[in-house]
């Protein structure tokens, strides 16, 4: 995003809002989680020009709420909101960037979560454009986003994922990769070796069910109704 658009993009999210745009429903919402009335009029105004820009205001409510509920000081709950705001002002325009012309609140919430952790615009859109449709899409950056936490480098953990993509894998062996990574790393594999193994596909991983590693276990409640014998 350029420092025009960013401007342009902060100021419009320090405006007041008019009466007439904001959401139905969502006053009631932050009242009854108690949020006091000026707080719940300056949330209900970000949320307004947020959705005006195509940004679900559902998880500005939920930052809203959280903020209320650890008893964080109402200035820094609305900072905190315009400022979540502006971060999904971004992500949706990183996924827009990667071919998908009307995002779900879903896939924008992923995105802006995956940029909160040190993943950029380019990887989110990267992410995206890989994935097979829009559905798969926020999953994949979930994923992604998950390995990041787990030690991999931002680039190392979309570059799985965009792989694991264009090798056609299904999105279940992707959700899988997270518990598979913690395992893999259990047994001493740092998370960059990890993010190698994983590279080469599934198929890569020498041993096991879907290619996992030897002595790697699948994740609990994983294909039990194939294995057909307990262990003695």
């Amino acid at each position: 995003m350029n420092a025009k658009r960013y401007l342009y993009l902060a100021l419009l999210l320090a405006l007041p809002c008019t009466a007439g745009a904001q959401e139905v429903g969502l006053r009631t919402q932050l009242e009854a989680r108690g949020l006091p009335a000026d707080l719940v009029t300056e949330v209900e105004a970000i949320a307004a020009d947020a959705t005006a820009l195509g940004v679900p205001a559902g998880p500005l409510a939920n930052k809203a709420i959280e903020g209320w509920a650890k008893r964080v000081p109402p200035p820094r709950i609305a900072a905190v909101v315009r400022q979540y705001a502006m971060h999904m002002v971004q992500a949706r325009e990183a996924v827009m960037s990667g071919g998908v012309a009307q995002p779900s609140a879903h896939l924008i919430t992923a995105a802006t979560q995956a940029m909160a952790s040190g993943i950029d615009g380019g990887q989110v859109e990267a992410t995206v454009r890989a994935a097979p449709g829009p559905q798969a899409a926020g999953p994949g950056l979930n994923v992604a986003t998950a390995l990041h936490a787990q030690g991999m480098l931002a680039e190392q953990a979309v570059g799985v994922v965009v792989e694991a993509w264009r090798r056609g894998e299904p999105v279940s062996d992707i959700l899988d990769m997270p518990s598979l990574a913690r395992a893999m790393q259990a047994q001493g594999m740092s998370p960059a070796q990890v993010g190698q193994r994983m590279m080469q596909g599934m198929g890569g991983l020498q041993g096991g069910q879907h290619g996992r590693p030897a002595g790697v276990p699948p994740p609990e409640g994983h294909g039990r109704g194939q294995q057909g014998q307990k262990r003695p």
